[in-house]
This record gives structure tokens, C-alpha cells and sequence, in this order.
């Protein structure tokens, strides 16, 4: 008989903090879960750990390596093919699970939900982690949202439209395998429309949007069933400290994608504008052409340009890559990314001045410090949820599904 759940976990050359998340999930899960780790490392520290550890043993985790050399969409494609799990959970090296997940898990079976999709509610920071802005002040603390409880029902056409005038700028509000809940027949049924479950650059836009055209409803809920991590050697690290950019060719998560031909309209250059208007681009290609026109071009242009404009010559290519797309004349084009720039710019100075008023690190989120690793969160979170007298069948109680 296959587990409620799978827990899906790439990893690559991260032991350092796979080894805590692996630990962590392990702790936490029962007989309903597996763990699946596809680890495509170099360096073998992760695989020697695992062979000397009693986990390694553990029935419920099942750890490979592929056999050929994957970049990071295909490790995550691997990955996802290896699981057996009614439900499916994504999470990164350096995240784990909350002790709510297998729960909402067995209620999504029961009352026959196929897609949950929590918002963000409960995050660690790693000791490693720094900011250009706050330095170490993040680092060790898991951080609580000052609300929890409660969800709604979307549509996923509707998730998808916002999403695409937002130029696929992150997965918030769209359906998503990534810290989400999702019955394994919608991702099956992505794999058969287009060939395989993720696409372009960034896998987590790439499940979402994939999910947001091949379902119906979803359900989006503020209640933790997983903690992502942020750690020093993470892209939201690298984001932190401003240094996530560089050629496409430099960068494994970029470069087996430039021979292929990178994305008309998207500056060919790496970040995580460009890398998550690729993946959602490259996944409408696969599954939904005819919505291509539909994205906001303007809206990805003008973001590149207010936050990276040392690749001028790279966005002005794209600009003239998207007038031919969308059939507008040039000048007109560059005015309206002109007219954008000018709003995110306004928008910019608005957060700043908004955030100046909460000077510290945490800006007025409750947080408990002192946390050497992911696996320390779990049950932190947990006392967090018994001080607010919630649990997933009271954040739940009040949603007609």
C-alpha cells in the first residue's frame, strides 16, 4: 500500500543542512510518510552520512543518486518520479516539516481536497544567514507570523491571471507543490500535458504555475504544515547579500538552459526576476501557449531594471525580444517600462519609509532565538500553536470545501 504522503527533498552538495532536515522529517512523520531524497552531490559527504547513520536505515526513507548528471529542474524531476505517496510535499535541503502536515495530509483524503496551498507562516533562519541590511541579527531565530488561522478557496484561473500580471514574480498566491500539499494525480496529469513535472529554471514557480493550469480550486490556508529554512549557502542567502545574479552560463541552475535557448522577452542574465519569469514561461510553452501574450513583460522589464541595472544592455535586448511578441512598436514599449519603473520605484521608497518604522530585524514578528538547526523548529512551532489554541482542524473548522 503506497504512504498518505511523500516528502520530496533535492539536494546537491548541502550535507551541512540536508542531514538536519532529513532528521527532522524522520522525527516528525509516521508509518503514512516517506522522505525521498535525490541527492546529486559531488562532494558524497550526504552519502557517507547516511550509510553511517541508523536513519539510513529507516524504511521510510528512500535515498538514491541518479544515475546521469542532472541540473537542479532535473534533480527536482527525479525526485518527484521516485515518490509513491498518495499526496506530495516538496521542501528544500534546508527546510523541514510541520507536525501539521501529515494531519492536513489525511484530512485533504478524507474530504477528497486535492491542493493545499499554506502561506508562509512560520520560517528559520539559519546561523549562517546574512543580510546586506541586518547582517546576523536573522540568523538562528524561527520567526512567526503575528496571525495564524483561517484559509479560503481559490481559483486556480484566477491565481494564474494575477500571477502573469505580476510577471511570475514568486509563487504567493498560486496553488504549489513547494511547502504546499498536492494530490500526486495533478502532478501526473502535468507530466502527461507536458512532458515532465517541472520546467525552465525555478522548479517551485514552475510547480505552481504547472498546477494552476491543470486544476480547478485550490485551498490556501495561514497555518504552518512546513517551516522553510534560509540559510548562508541558499539562494535566499545569496538574495540577502544581493549577490544572486551573474551570467547564465556561470550558474548550474541557468546554464543547461542557455543552449536551449533562453526565453524571448526575459533578460539573459541570472536572478530571480529572470530565473522565475523562465520557468513560467518555459512551463506556459508546455501547457498553455495560448496565455503567453498574457504576461506582463512591462512589469518583469521595469523590475529588471530598477534592481539590476548593470545588465542595461541585457534588458534593452529583451525589450525589443517582447515589442516583437506582443506587437507593440518599441518607443511605446520603452515608455511604458519608463512609466513602471517609475511606480516600483515609488512603491520601493513607500516600503522603506514603512519599514524604517520598525527598525529591528524581526519588524514586529514575534520569534524565538537560539536555534542551531532546522530540526531544533518543529517542536518550537509547535509550542507557538498550543500557546494560540490552534490546530489544523480549528484553522479549517470555519472552510466549505
Amino acid at each position: 500500500m503506497p504512504p498518505l504522503l511523500s516528502v520530496v527533498m533535492p539536494t546537491h552538495n548541502r550535507a551541512r543542512y540536508a542531514m538536519h532536515a532529513i532528521e527532522s522529517v524522520l522525527t516528525q512523520g509516521d508509518r503514512r510518510l516517506e522522505l525521498v531524497v535525490s541527492d546529486t552531490s559531488t562532494d558524497g559527504e550526504l552519502m557517507r552520512w547516511v550509510a553511517q547513520n541508523p536513519l539510513g536505515r529507516d524504511p521510510r526513507l528512500k535515498y538514491f543518486r541518479p544515475e546521469q548528471k542532472l541540473d537542479m529542474t532535473g534533480n527536482h524531476n527525479a525526485a518527484i518520479g521516485a515518490s509513491k505517496g498518495e499526496f506530495l510535499c516538496l521542501i528544500g535541503d534546508d527546510d523541514t516539516i510541520a507536525g501539521g502536515l501529515l494531519e492536513a495530509a489525511q484530512w485533504a483524503h478524507q474530504k477528497r481536497v486535492d491542493l493545499i496551498a499554506p502561506n508562509v507562516v512560520a520560517n528559520y533562519v539559519w546561523p549562517d544567514f546574512r543580510s546586506r541590511h541586518f547582517g546576523a541579527r536573522h540568523a538562528s531565530r524561527l520567526y512567526f507570523a503575528k496571525q495564524m488561522g483561517g484559509g479560503k478557496v481559490s481559483r486556480a484561473s484566477d491565481s494564474l491571471a494575477l500571477a502573469l500580471r505580476e510577471a511570475a514574480q514568486g509563487t504567493d498566491g498560486l496553488p504549489k507543490i513547494y511547502h504546499g500539499v498536492v494530490r500526486r494525480t495533478l502532478m501526473e496529469r502535468v507530466r502527461d500535458r507536458s512532458g515532465q513535472y517541472f520546467h525552465g529554471s525555478s522548479p517551485d514557480v514552475s510547480g505552481a504555475v504547472g498546477l494552476a493550469v491543470c486544476s480547478e480550486t485550490f485551498l490556501v490556508v495561514d497555518f504552518p504544515l512546513s517551516i522553510p529554512g534560509a540559510s548562508g549557502g541558499s539562494n535566499s542567502g545569496r538574495s540577502a547579500m544581493n549577490t544572486h545574479k551573474g551570467k547564465l552560463s556561470a550558474e548550474s541552475q541557468t546554464s543547461s538552459f542557455v543552449a536551449a535557448g533562453w526565453s524571448p522577452g526575459v533578460p539573459k542574465f541570472f536572478s530571480v526576476e529572470t530565473v522565475w519569469a523562465h520557468a513560467a514561461l518555459e512551463t506556459l510553452k508546455h501547457l498553455a501557449p495560448s496565455t503567453l501574450i498574457e504576461f506582463n513583460f512591462v512589469r518583469l522589464l521595469a523590475t529588471c531594471s530598477l534592481r539590476h541595472p548593470e545588465y542595461g544592455s541585457e534588458i534593452a535586448q529583451a525589450t525589443s525580444e517582447a515589442s516583437e511578441i506582443l506587437g507593440t512598436p518599441l518607443l511605446g514599449l520603452q515608455a511604458a517600462v519608463a512609466r513602471e519603473r517609475r511606480m516600483l520605484r515609488r512603491a520601493r521608497i513607500r516600503y522603506i519609509l514603512a519599514r524604517a518604522m520598525r527598525p529591528t530585524a524581526a519588524g514586529g514578528r514575534p520569534f524565538v532565538d537560539g536555534l542551531a538547526t532546522v530540526a531544533e523548529a518543529p517542536p518550537r512551532l509547535a509550542a507557538r500553536l498550543v500557546e494560540m489554541k490552534l490546530d489544523w482542524e480549528t484553522a479549517v473548522r470555519c472552510l466549505v470545501v
